[in-house]
């Protein structure tokens, strides 16, 4: 069981394992095979999150935060759906000259940290990365962070730096409480805000393809202090990044 930290965090902290910011798609960087290079301009921003795929979903599923923080969770106890731990960064994009954020696993932020904690490196602020992903790496081989060079940033980049938005960046990794967890479940499971869905079928206690709703609700004492936190990679949420402002 992982300690969770949410928020900003520090490289010297220890894991269970050891331009103003426009809520869209664009502002994320989406690492591409081969080389991403970027300079980091702020601090890690830890939180947790669920994947789920609602009944009949092909694909990767969809982000949904993690509640757990305000005393209960409906997808902690969910079969084979532990909370993953992900961190958010400012960069530039060397690529675009841009500032966005960067969603990364514990595969990609351990080898930062690794960096930051190595003397000859230190500050990860102080240099560009690039990011390697190999798709045929495997689960060990599929990102490399490998540093270069340090060198200043320059005037423009200085101020990119000096406006991150940071309230922003602790806003994404806020813990989303019960209600709006529910409300974002029900947004992908298509079930309207009346509580019925498109046909007109009553969900009061179902999911949207009529199965019984799990009562996953911690009561007291029995509920941990902490979720259960699955360290693994988790690279294939990198294809969903719901809008955090209203997860309705």
């Amino acid at each position: 069981m992982a300690t969770t930290v949410y928020g900003e965090v520090s490289y010297s902290d220890e894991f269970g394992n050891d331009n103003k910011a426009k809520n869209n798609k664009d502002l994320f960087l989406r690492l591409n095979n081969g080389t991403n290079e970027v300079r980091i301009v702020t601090s890690p921003f830890q939180y947790l999150v669920h994947k789920y795929k609602k009944e009949g979903d092909p694909g990767f599923g969809q982000k949904v935060g993690c509640s757990f923080i305000h005393g209960s969770c409906k997808l902690c106890d969910l079969p084979d759906n532990k909370a993953k731990q992900r961190w958010f960064y400012g960069v530039i994009d060397r690529k675009t000259g841009a500032y966005k954020i960067l969603d990364v696993s514990f595969a990609v932020f351990s080898q930062i940290r690794k960096l930051a904690r190595n003397p000859k490196w230190g500050d990860p602020t102080k240099y560009d990365i690039d990011i390697v992903v190999d798709e045929n790496g495997g689960a060990t081989g599929y990102y490399t962070v490998q540093p270069i060079e340090k060198s200043p940033l320059s005037a423009s980049e200085q101020v990119i730096k000096d406006n991150a938005d940071l309230e922003d960046l602790k806003r994404r990794c806020t813990p989303p409480t019960l209600e709006i967890q529910q409300r974002r479940l029900d947004k992908i499971n298509g079930v309207p805000s009346n509580g019925s869905t498109a046909n007109g079928t009553s969900t009061n206690g179902v999911t949207a393809h009529g199965s019984p709703k799990p009562t996953l609700t911690i009561k007291g004492d029995l509920a941990p202090k902490t979720p259960v936190v699955d360290m693994s990679d988790d690279s294939e949420l990198a294809e969903e990044f719901p809008e955090y402002n209203s997860q309705t």
